[in-house]
């Protein structure tokens, strides 16, 4: 699954949440600057090899909706072996 379809169902979660839940303007962009920031680290620790952090659905919504703590979340988890 390429970055680009990962990036774009992220979007699409976050902006379902908005209408689901009604949330403000100011925190839909708030939410989608961190999910942003989340993939490009992401991408950036596959990149150099550090760990390796499959692509898949379950970790683009991790990182989509927690954003940089789901990238945390998500080196932690590749470091004790979970995923």
């Amino acid at each position: 699954m390429n970055y680009l379809m990962i990036i774009l169902i992220a979007l699409a979660v976050i902006l379902l949440s908005k209408f689901l839940f009604h949330v403000d303007g100011s925190k839909l962009i708030a939410l989608i600057i961190n999910a942003v920031i989340g993939f490009a680290i992401l991408w950036l620790i596959n990149y150099t090899g550090l760990v390796s952090i499959p692509l898949n659905i379950i970790t683009s919504l991790v990182v989509g909706i927690l954003g940089l703590p789901g990238v945390v979340l998500l080196i932690i988890l590749a470091l004790l072996g979970v995923i």
